[in-house]
């Protein structure tokens, strides 16, 4: 794939009349050697042989995220000067210049890795670039590489924008890894703050059969922060080669940076197991004698005999079996408004409202058990018609917005909840904003567990998933798949120690053979909080010997 803008890589080193040093190598005791010169980072070499090679430098990439244009407005395709100035024999600079643009990167070494710090001036009069890109180095592993690599075609970032970007269901992990079994490459975004960045391994062969087959790959990197005409922005990158292939290893740099950028888990993690109930059923249940759409039974807390049944069929099951709460959907019953689980979470109606403050906390709080209700804290609901609301995402910048939402949870925390389903929310940088300013609202005794998960969410709320048993066909070993993703979560967890996942039996396919593991026991082995619903509370006792036998 061909970039916007011709990278420096094969760029001619310049004159050298004065004397000068044109170029500068490093050795790590490794044996790994990088070589600069005034293209940037030009080559890494392995045990005699080359690695990488190109050039590093920088380009306007907001063609790559814009559905109009191949290329961004900032004109940055010719170079007009590059020049290398070693500073020390572990730091060296390269400048370079083009029509609209120049940057000075600033390579810092030090054991396995090398900080590149790029100072990036726009020098167009009146044309901002909105993603800075960078690039030029293409390596060649020993054979098709394996790690955590994002890959896509251009139009795919065209079509979706900056969004893809980190933090995002693309891109949930925002460091990045690459290794052939001999040699591993981690790449990290460095001093960002809380902002966008993408670590990108580009196929050097996008025709079918050859991309992922092929050992070489392009290494680009995005940041979407904008820089105004005859302004500047700073980009920080970290880059390790090291023999050793272990992804922490790989990633070590990147742990360093998350936990300087989001800190340690803000929340008191409990790993004991919680029950759920869906309590809405449709409009096509709604009566004069059921006027808000509930399920019927104990899930009708809209009448005193249904509330009262509500804290039987409950309580005892969590206490004696070492439950530490309940989560339950639709606790306003069905809004004929739609908008299915309602962002306005905390309005609930009379009848509702009169038995869950006068029969469900009384007893929930005498207990000892945890009370929760499912939110949706980055949407809104406002009228699409006159019998119709459409659902609308709030601004986490605006403290308007925020207050807003803080009085929905600030009610229900008032109304006995302390455990929240956030749902629709969690794999976003709004979202990510949003729940760092909520979590310090709420403290760290209140627990959320959100539907959509990246890395940077997580010191901030636990995760919410489901689960899967496939024991189909009959020729393949059954296994369970949470839809989260266990490797994923073995990440967050090594980024952020403590973050807690919890997940609910989804779906059985198949019949898994005699003696297959339960699900509970497969949750205990990868320290997932069960979420058994109130028909399943058969499974209660076997979870409290396994909680027991875990502590």
């Amino acid at each position: 794939m061909m970039l916007c803008a011709a990278l420096c890589a094969g760029a001619e080193d310049p004159a050298t009349a004065d004397g000068k040093q044109d170029r500068f190598t490093y050795r790590t005791e490794q044996g790994v050697l990088f070589e600069v010169t005034a293209a940037g980072l030009s080559r890494i070499e392995v045990a005699g042989r080359t690695l990488a090679a190109g050039g590093w430098s920088v380009f306007d990439a907001g063609g790559w995220f814009a559905k109009e244009g191949s290329c961004g407005p900032v004109n940055a395709r010719d170079f007009r000067e590059c020049s290398i100035e070693v500073v020390s024999p572990a730091r060296v600079v390269v400048r370079q210049r083009r029509d609209d643009g120049f940057a000075a990167f600033d390579y810092s070494f030090a054991g396995e890795d090398v900080t590149v710090s790029a100072r990036v001036e726009n020098r167009h009069e009146d044309r901002p670039v909105e993603v800075v890109g960078f690039g030029g180095l293409e390596f060649t592993f020993a054979k098709p590489p394996q790690g955590r690599m994002n890959e896509q075609h251009i139009s795919y970032f065209k079509s979706h924008g900056i969004g893809l970007c980190h933090p995002s269901t693309f891109s949930p992990v925002g460091g990045s890894y690459a290794q052939d079994g001999s040699i591993g490459v981690g790449v990290s975004p460095w001093r960002t703050g809380l902002a966008r960045t993408l670590i990108l391994w580009d196929y050097t062969d996008w025709n079918p059969g050859k991309r992922d087959t092929l050992p070489s790959r392009r290494l680009l990197y995005f940041a979407p922060t904008p820089v105004p005409p005859r302004g500047a922005v700073t980009v920080d990158l970290r880059l390790r080669v090291s023999p050793d292939c272990d992804w922490k290893h790989l990633l070590e740099p990147y742990r360093e940076h998350f936990q300087a950028t989001f800190g340690k888990l803000q929340y008191r993690s409990d790993p004991r197991w919680i029950a759920t109930d869906y309590l809405n059923h449709s409009q096509a249940a709604v009566s004069p004698s059921n006027p808000y759409g509930f399920h019927g039974g104990h899930r009708r807390i809209d009448t005193p005999e249904g509330a009262a049944k509500f804290c039987d069929a409950v309580l005892p099951v969590l206490k004696g079996n070492d439950g530490q709460g309940i989560i339950v959907w639709g606790q306003g019953g069905d809004d004929p408004r739609g908008g299915m689980y309602r962002p306005d979470f905390d309005i609930l109606p009379p009848e509702v409202e009169a038995q869950w403050t006068g029969i469900i906390v009384p007893r929930f709080k005498e207990a000892g058990v945890r009370l929760g209700v499912t939110a949706r804290p980055r949407d809104m609901a406002v009228k699409r018609d006159w019998k119709q609301d459409r659902i609308i995402s709030i601004n986490p910048d605006d403290s308007g917005h925020r207050e807003m939402l803080w009085h929905r949870f600030d009610t229900m925390i008032r109304r006995g909840c302390s455990l929240f389903y956030l749902d629709s929310f969690g794999n976003s940088l709004e979202d990510v904003k949003l729940m760092r300013w909520l979590r310090g609202r709420l403290g760290p005794d209140v627990r959320t567990y959100c539907e959509h998960q990246c890395d940077a969410i997580v010191p901030f709320s636990g995760g919410y998933s489901e689960t899967t048993l496939h024991a189909e066909p009959a020729d393949a070993p059954p296994r369970y798949r949470v839809w989260s993703g266990v490797d994923q979560w073995e990440i967050y967890r090594w980024l952020c120690p403590g973050a807690e996942l919890a997940a609910r039996l989804h779906d059985t396919k198949g019949a898994p053979p005699t003696g297959f593991e339960t699900v509970d026991q497969f949750y205990g082995r990868h320290r997932i909080i069960p979420l058994v619903p109130v028909n399943d509370f058969a499974r209660a006792p076997a979870i409290k010997a396994l909680q027991k036998d875990a502590k």
